[in-house]
């Protein structure tokens, strides 16, 4: 069985909790048994560094780390954006920054923002408004991902907000996105298996973590193991450029 959490959110996510720090979010992903997990962060990929010094110098690997952002369009659709290695994502990060409006958040009301080190300190607080529609279309963050080696595909299709099932009412016919990500809740499933006639996709099921509680277990994951053979390389490992590289090339659309 593959198990993963491809939606994760840290404390630099206003709306996360204070003590998901990246740290702490690897610590929990491996201490719940998963073999791929990936830190979303909305907006931003300021977080992503320290997880992967952590793992890097601190772990010496023991789980796969996909470094990614959760990206609102101008039409308030979250998208999950995850990419191969670090340069990608943080030439994406780049493009994203380039793209928010000039607003100031608000941490007493909406939540602190903070940016930590491998050491599991926090080194600041980002003080732009991170969680607010980016002036990026739906074209443009799947477009932009894809050019960064990465993969873009629909968040949280069972919420009623920020989805792009209750944004638009169905999805796009173009761009086409490879994949669809449901919460792994009993809503999430039950959205996905109505879908499934309708939608030729990847279905992906994650957690939305804003707590530590909330990461995947081994028990919350969908199991990708019939595409195992394609997933692992010729050693049976998981690498985030082999992981992408399967998104990326999925042929159920």
């Amino acid at each position: 069985m593959i198990t993963y959490d491809l939606h994760v959110h840290t404390c630099l996510s206003a709306d996360a909790d204070d003590n998901m720090t990246p740290v702490k979010v690897i610590d929990r992903a491996i201490a719940n048994g998963l073999d791929i997990v990936a830190i979303t962060d909305h907006n931003s990929i300021e977080n992503l560094q320290a997880a992967y010094d952590y793992l890097k110098y601190e772990l010496d690997g023991g789980i796969t780390f996909i470094p990614g952002i959760e990206v609102e369009s101008a039409e308030e659709v979250h998208l999950i954006c995850l990419f191969p290695d670090m340069p990608s994502a943080i030439r994406m990060g780049t493009i994203v920054g380039k793209n928010l409006h000039d607003k100031q958040n608000k941490p007493k009301k909406l939540g602190h923002q903070y940016i930590c080190d491998e050491f599991d300190q926090v080194a600041f607080e980002d003080e732009k408004l991170l969680r607010f529609p980016t002036k990026m279309t739906i074209e443009e963050i799947i477009f932009a991902a894809k050019q960064m080696n990465g993969v873009a595909f629909y968040a949280h299709l069972e919420s009623k907000a920020y989805s792009v099932l209750s944004v638009l009412g169905a999805l796009p016919v173009f761009p086409q996105a490879k994949a669809l990500e449901f919460t792994s809740n009993e809503k999430g499933r039950a959205l996905a298996e109505k879908l499934r006639a309708k939608y030729d996709k990847l279905y992906l099921f994650s957690s939305d973590a804003h707590s530590l509680d909330s990461i995947h277990a081994k028990a919350d994951s969908e199991d990708l193991e019939e595409y195992g053979d394609a997933i692992r390389d010729e050693d049976g490992n998981i690498t985030a450029a082999g992981f992408i590289s399967w998104l990326r090339s999925f042929e159920g659309v």
